[in-house]
């Protein structure tokens, strides 16, 4: 990032007694960026949420806003919208009136609220719903009211807390679509947190992963998931064979998988002749038709999943097991489990870990 961030998250860590749930996190994330927090449930990615929005306070380090350091502000004293995963509306309060709640708190006058809730159920495309109540309406609908509701009063940052996860998953991918463009549209710097990695791939700008309260990778989305930096991102986003290997000549990155050995494979500086690593593989790396430079793998079929579009083969090859995902073409016969095959990748998609 160039410029400074807009917001910036310096040398946070969080502690609860003697359990460490965030350690020394540091995150800066520009103006108008779209950044989800991904990771397992208890890694401390909602933790940082909270502090950002002030329900939790740091152990040590800062938190700023454009310059305007936060760390000890009350969450009022912020200007942070936030939707949380349970909607948490107000089951007296009509849809209109619930958009405009934060707004008559802050003392803003009749008009003018009526005038910023008929621009927020514009925005959200519920016009027709102003005079309803939660309880009438789908999940869906809820939540889509508690983000017009978030953002009526122009906050300086979103904070969305695992907004989708009580949808049915048509239902998510639509919203995760408008929230986007919603995001996009105002321009809002905006946190997500997820542990939905589908999600995170297909609405950010970058994704943060995290495991066991620790950052193990920023980056954009294609970063995150062709070039991961440790076997922990390797694994935790998308689908990921891995083949036990020997080095057998580091200069030439030549390794062994059992009785074969795989040459011209991208190792990494610090791996030296006679190491023990592992080759990650992504399903769609594998191919069954052979390229010009590929390298070749013989593998026994265990099992062949017909996914629709995609039919994904699992595989043996010695000892370890691995997927191998092709587009459906109904002109073609698929193997059969049991059969023996030969697969097919470039040396360069494969991932070398020694971590």
């Amino acid at each position: 990032m160039t410029e400074a961030p807009y917001l910036s998250i310096k040398g946070i860590s969080k502690s609860f007694g003697a359990l460490q749930v965030v350690r020394d996190a540091d995150i800066a994330v520009g103006r108008g960026e779209f950044v989800s927090f991904l990771g397992p449930s208890g890694c401390g990615k909602t933790t940082i949420l909270r502090m950002v929005a002030g329900f939790e306070t740091p152990s040590t380090g800062s938190i700023s806003i454009d310059g305007r350091d936060i760390t000890y502000l009350k969450p009022s004293q912020r200007n942070i919208g936030m939707v949380f995963q349970s909607y948490a509306l107000f089951p007296n309060l009509t849809v209109a009136d619930n958009i405009g709640f934060g707004l008559r708190v802050a003392g803003v006058n009749r008009a003018e609220i009526a005038s910023r809730v008929e621009e927020m159920l514009a925005l959200i495309k519920l016009p027709q719903l102003a005079e309803r109540f939660p309880w009438q309406l789908s999940g869906g609908q809820q939540q889509r009211v508690a983000l017009a509701r978030a953002l009526a009063p122009r906050p300086t940052v979103l904070l969305l807390d695992e907004p989708l996860s009580a949808l049915d998953a048509k239902i998510r991918v639509s919203l995760r679509e408008e929230i986007r463009a919603i995001q996009q549209d105002l321009g809002i710097t905006t946190i997500f947190v997820t542990h939905d990695q589908e999600e995170a791939l297909s609405m950010s700008d970058r994704v943060m992963v995290m495991n066991q309260g620790r950052i193990e990778q920023i980056g954009t989305p294609a970063e995150i998931y062709n070039h991961p930096s440790t076997s922990f991102v390797a694994g935790f986003v998308g689908t990921l064979s891995q083949l036990d290997a020997t080095v057998t000549d580091a200069a030439q990155g030549a390794a062994s998988v059992g009785s074969e050995t795989i040459a011209g494979l991208p190792l990494p500086a610090s791996v030296r002749t006679g190491d023990r690593i592992r080759l990650a593989l992504r399903p769609e790396s594998l191919r069954r038709d052979r390229r010009e430079g590929d390298r070749t793998l013989s593998a026994r079929i265990d099992s062949v999943n017909f996914l629709g579009a995609v039919i994904r083969i699992k595989l043996h090859i010695g000892d370890e097991q691995l997927s191998l995902d092709t587009f459906n073409d109904p002109t073609r016969t698929p193997p059969a489990p049991g059969d023996t095959i030969e697969v097919h990748f470039a040396p360069e998609t494969v991932l070398a870990l020694t971590d």
